[in-house]
């Protein structure tokens, strides 16, 4: 856990936060969007956050690095929306089963999150996910192999999740998998 967060607390105090992205799988579809209980996973400093708040959602924003939950929950506050955020290693973090209307993860993939994620969804609640998959490395060669969505895509994965969209091998290089679900 200590070298991940090093790794991105190094990487975040280098950038500068963009809070007005947030990923076009959300921009979108924002029309699929309503109300309730969301958590962004991996949510960096946060634009899907923000986003997913300005259209309603009380956000819970959970990352492991401080750098950029500090940044977030600063913009947070000074623009009066409800987001929450939790410092935490996701590969540790227990997630509340059956408890969130809205799940967000962008470029994060760890394969034993897989079914704890479609788990903690309510009924009729939507998944928005989007990384990067096994192509990525002919874009990025010294990208790690073990954060790469294997082939197949997204859907594999989210069995007990309605398609809304799945887009195995999206994006000009074909190098991100991207997929919205439903809880039936």
């Amino acid at each position: 856990m200590r070298k991940d967060r090093d790794r991105w607390e190094s990487r975040h105090n280098r950038e500068s936060p963009d809070f007005d992205d947030p990923d076009p799988l959300l921009t979108e579809n924002r029309k699929l969007l309503t109300s309730g209980i969301a958590v962004d996973l991996a949510s960096g400093f946060g634009a899907d956050s923000l986003f997913v708040a300005e259209a309603g959602y009380k956000v819970h924003s959970l990352d492991i690095s401080f750098r950029a939950l500090s940044a977030l929950h600063g913009e947070a506050r000074q623009r009066g929306l409800d987001v929450s955020c939790v410092v935490a290693d996701l590969d540790e973090y227990a997630l509340s089963k059956a408890y969130y209307d809205l799940i967000l993860v962008f470029y994060f993939y760890a394969k034993p999150l897989m079914g704890p994620i479609q788990d903690c969804l309510k009924r009729g609640g939507l998944l928005f996910y989007a990384t990067y998959n096994f192509r990525h490395t002919s874009v990025k060669p010294e990208f790690n192999p073990a954060y790469l969505l294997p082939p197949g895509g997204l859907s594999p994965f989210f069995p007990k999740l309605e398609i809304i969209l799945d887009e195995p091998e999206a994006g000009p290089d074909r190098n991100v998998s991207r997929f919205i679900g439903r809880k039936a």
